[in-house]
């Protein structure tokens, strides 16, 4: 019976954030959207006359869709719970509530997995618009696709508690992005793979051991 009830106080807990977070949702859309759908069209369309690879596009709104909890995180859920932690409070109410603490702070991160999940899905169908032909639905492995966004979003909902905890207060917000947001999003695979960045490396190496012969 206790488990129950832990359940149905997580449950209500995460049920009061949904409820705020839908009565912002339509602008987190439009922001998300303006930021998809601008640098979408510059590379799929516009890039490529400058050199870029003509299916550059794909693999941005690819990024995108990974990064968009990530952007989430940082411009929006850190900065309540750093200024809550500073000021109200408000938090402390479910430390009072009849769960364990850490189930508390469990229901705050499934918020966050819940809300980054809803927007990286949103922005499959939004990337379909910009890219069209560009873009073929039929040629996505969507069992992969599902696993990686729930990984993806499932480390960002727990990493937000994470940096919420290590900022001391909102003076020291600016630290968040130029120490850990930036250089995960700059050298994360948002502007290039991995795999490119490998042979990159490869191909440096080999250049400079044929230099030193």
């Amino acid at each position: 019976m206790q488990k129950i009830s832990y359940f149905n106080v997580c449950k209500n807990l995460i049920t009061i954030d949904l409820i705020i977070f839908r009565q912002m949702f339509v602008d987190k859309f439009i922001d998300l959207s303006i930021w998809v759908v601008l640098t979408t069209l510059v590379t799929a369309y516009i890039m490529p006359y400058f050199g870029l690879a003509t299916d550059f596009g794909i693999f941005q709104l690819g990024a995108i869709i990974a990064a968009a909890g990530l952007f989430e995180m940082g411009n929006s859920n850190v900065v309540d719970l750093v200024s809550d932690f500073e000021g109200d409070r408000v938090i402390s109410y479910n430390f009072t509530l009849a769960i364990p603490s850490w189930l508390a702070l469990l229901s705050k991160s499934a918020y966050y997995f819940i809300i980054y999940t809803i927007l990286a899905l949103l922005m499959i169908p939004l990337g379909k618009l910009c890219l069209w032909n560009q873009f073929d639905l039929s040629a996505i492995d969507y069992p992969k696709l599902v696993l990686a966004i729930f990984a993806i979003n499932l480390f960002y909902a727990s990493f937000a508690l994470w940096i919420a905890h290590r900022v001391p207060n909102m003076a020291k917000m600016g630290q968040v992005w130029m120490r850990f947001i930036f250089p995960m999003w700059f050298l994360g695979g948002f502007q290039f793979s991995w795999f490119s960045s490998y042979n990159t490396c490869l191909l440096y190496t080999s250049d400079a051991a044929d230099d030193m012969q």
